[in-house]
């Protein structure tokens, strides 16, 4: 994977382009905003992938959240394997 940091504004902003070999030429966007006192909303997107691309990330992209979930609530990382498996099917 290749690319250039397009949005540096940290805590709120991190957008980064992604381009890979197969992948193709992407933009993924992180912007964390306060929600109360202690609370915080992650918005996620990645545009510029294909429907088929798509198929295959969307799944990856839940498992990785569902974990970064678990390790801020001290609980244990759900294996990223089996995660992947239960939510892909919705994605196919």
């Amino acid at each position: 994977m290749t690319g250039r940091i397009l949005v540096w504004d940290p805590p709120h902003v991190f957008e980064h382009e992604w381009r890979g070999r197969l992948s193709g030429d992407n933009v993924v966007r992180y912007e964390l905003t306060a929600d109360g006192e202690h609370a915080t909303i992650l918005d996620f997107t990645h545009r510029g992938l294909s429907v088929a691309n798509t198929r295959g990330w969307v799944p990856g992209t839940h498992a990785f959240l569902d974990r970064l979930a678990a390790h801020l609530a001290s609980e244990p990382l759900p294996d990223w394997n089996e995660r992947h498996a239960e939510v892909a099917p919705a994605y196919t």
